[in-house]
C-alpha cells in the first residue's frame, strides 16, 4: 500500500471513528433527606386586676363584698398545665390580706363563682390534682380565659379609708 493509500485509509478511519462515539452511562445514587422540627411546650399567662370596687367602711363592716376577674392563658396545643397562686405579699398565716399604710383587710380567692372552692397554692400538676383547689387545663394554641372569684368578708368594724392592695404571684406549670 502506497503512502497516498495509507493516508486515505487513515483519514477514513479517523472520520469513521470520530462519528462513532461511545456513550458514557451516567450513574445514579439516592439518599434520604430527613426534615424535622421540634415543638416545645410553652405557656404565657396575663392577669388583670381583681377590683372589689369602692365601698364605705361602714358597709364593709357588715357586708361581704365579692368580685371577679379573668386571666388569659395561651399554651401550646395539647399541653397540659396548672395554675396556682401564692398567698400574696401581705399574708398572715394562710390568710390573704390587702394593705394600706399598715392597715389590713382580709380577702379570699376562689375557683368557682359560688365561693366554695378556695384557690390553693399548689404549683404543679402533680400537686394540683383537682380543679377545686387550683386550675387544670390543656392548651389549644389560642388564648383561654380563666375566671378568678374573690370575696372580702365583713370586717366587723369600719376599716380606715384608703386604697388597699396586694400582689399575688400566679404560677403556670406546664
Amino acid at each position: 500500500m502506497g503512502q497516498a493509500a495509507r493516508t486515505g485509509a487513515f483519514a477514513l478511519f479517523v472520520a469513521v471513528a470520530s462519528g462513532y462515539q461511545t456513550s458514557a452511562q451516567a450513574g445514579t445514587s439516592t439518599a434520604n433527606l430527613t426534615v424535622q422540627i421540634t415543638i416545645t411546650a410553652s405557656c404565657t399567662i396575663n392577669a388583670a386586676t381583681l377590683n372589689f370596687g369602692s365601698v364605705s367602711g361602714t358597709t364593709l363592716a357588715t357586708t361581704l363584698q365579692s368580685g371577679s376577674t379573668t386571666v388569659s392563658v395561651t399554651c401550646t396545643n395539647g399541653s397540659p398545665y396548672s395554675i396556682a397562686m401564692d398567698n400574696g405579699a401581705n399574708v398572715s398565716g394562710s390568710q390573704r390580706r390587702m394593705a394600706n399604710a399598715g392597715n389590713f383587710i382580709n380577702y379570699d380567692l376562689y375557683t368557682d363563682s359560688a365561693h366554695t372552692n378556695p384557690w390553693t397554692t399548689a404549683t404543679s400538676s402533680t400537686a394540683c390534682t383537682t380543679t377545686n383547689g387550683c386550675f387544670l387545663g390543656t392548651g389549644n394554641g389560642s388564648a383561654q380565659t380563666i375566671n378568678i372569684y374573690g370575696t372580702v368578708p365583713a370586717t366587723g368594724t369600719a376599716p380606715s379609708t384608703g386604697t388597699y392592695t396586694d400582689t399575688v404571684v400566679m404560677t403556670i406549670t406546664y
